[in-house]
């Protein structure tokens, strides 16, 4: 299955002027799932519908996505594929999630093998709406899958510690026993990510200036003081290095891998990609200092859309559920009367409008295809867009 949002088609239908770069190509997913419902799919789909509008690549990015039962308290688990002195590599001896290093070569570099396999907790107590409003207690689906993704993408560490030693690159497949990737497990050669690159410690020295491995990288690793230092991340944070999650236990695919979560608690504009998921609360942006890491990384970012454009009123303004949805779609407007409503295909295609005089609208969508659509929503000189899906 491929799964894909223009960002360009979006901003045609939106009347908002087309940028210079919609030139480019936006990402495209070819998605595989295993053990998966179709109310799962459909969230996983509007996931990767979210990154398709901020990632530029003419190579698709095709996943494979299991649903199966998973240690307690474990959301989801990500393993990218990887590539090594590539063709236009920017960087010699670092690592780059496949998936990146497609989308710099601008060819499909490992053709029979997928660039990322993520694994979710079946027993979870998942949410699987795209409203960004989940039931209390439980996990928000859409915003653990934009996440697992953003991993794939090359926001992760290769950094380890066994005991006291530290370590980069030594990782291998049996770190995750049972767990297995559909891809040969890469030989890392105690070499970094591009991500690590940019990690340095409190006193501004680069994790990989420290012998690998070592005791002392091995402290470092869990002194609660590690931070990012790259071109974009410092320019967007004033000159301030933003905090990496390094507490005293260190936790293989959590440590070094994620925003420190004090400093980017629930609620902040950067919480999208720190390690605990909260419980009732959903985040569908990434945040700006996220989009500048995949950028530093090597990422093309299309900065011209965000999902801010998709709600140009609040979202308490506008009601849209069930999504996903499968017979009838209920709409409800608050304080707004006289508005046209048009929904539009993921292809940009109009396939429906009608006029609404009165808070409330139900739509008999039955008969309507499997898929992402998109709601416009016109009341005077206001627009309110939104998203829903038919399952």
């Amino acid at each position: 299955m491929t799964i894909f949002r223009n960002a360009c088609i979006i901003l045609a239908f939106l009347g908002l002027n087309i940028p210079q770069n919609c030139k480019a190509q936006a990402a495209t997913f070819d998605i595989e799932y295993i053990g998966f419902s179709a109310e799962s799919e459909a969230a996983f789909d509007y996931a990767a519908a979210i990154w398709s509008q901020y990632l530029i690549s003419a190579v698709p990015i095709k996943i494979v996505a299991h649903m199966q039962p998973l240690l307690p308290g474990q959301l989801g688990i990500t393993f990218p594929n990887g590539n090594l002195n590539f063709a236009d590599a920017p960087v010699s001896d670092v690592w780059y999630a496949s998936s990146l290093a497609n989308a710099i070569s601008g060819i499909d570099l490992q053709s029979d093998n997928a660039d990322i396999e993520i694994y979710f907790n079946s027993t979870a107590n998942w949410y699987f709406g795209i409203d960004e409003v989940p039931v209390p207690g439980k996990y928000d689906f859409v915003s653990t899958v934009l996440h697992e993704i953003c991993h794939g993408l090359g926001f992760l560490s290769l950094a380890n510690k066994v005991l006291t030693e530290g370590s980069i690159g030594t990782i291998t497949a049996a770190s995750f026993s049972p767990l297995t990737t559909s891809f040969p497990w890469p030989e890392l050669n105690s070499l970094p990510a591009i991500f690590d690159i940019f990690i340095e410690n409190m006193a501004g020295d680069s994790m990989l200036a420290f012998n690998n491995p070592s005791d002392a990288l091995g402290t470092e690793l869990i002194s609660n003081a590690m931070f990012y230092n790259s071109p974009k991340v410092m320019e967007q944070s004033g000159g301030i290095r933003p905090k990496l999650y390094a507490p005293a236990s260190f936790t293989l695919g959590s440590s070094i891998t994620h925003w420190d979560e004090a400093t980017y608690p629930v609620g902040s504009d950067n919480e999208f990609m720190t390690p605990q998921a909260a419980p009732g609360h959903a985040d569908h942006q990434p945040g700006i200092l996220t989009l500048k890491v995949l950028e530093d990384i090597g990422w093309q970012i299309n900065y011209d859309i965000t999902a801010v454009q998709f709600n140009i009123i609040s979202k308490q303004d506008v009601k849209i559920f069930p999504s996903p949805a499968s017979d009838i779609l209920h709409i409800y407007l608050l304080n707004i009367s006289n508005t046209e409503i048009q929904i539009f295909s993921i292809s940009g295609e109009k396939i429906w409008q009608d006029k609404m005089n009165d808070t409330q609208y139900q739509l008999d969508i039955s008969k309507w295809q499997k898929g992402i659509y998109f709601i416009k929503i016109k009341s005077g000189d206001t627009t309110i867009n939104k998203e829903f899906i038919i399952v």
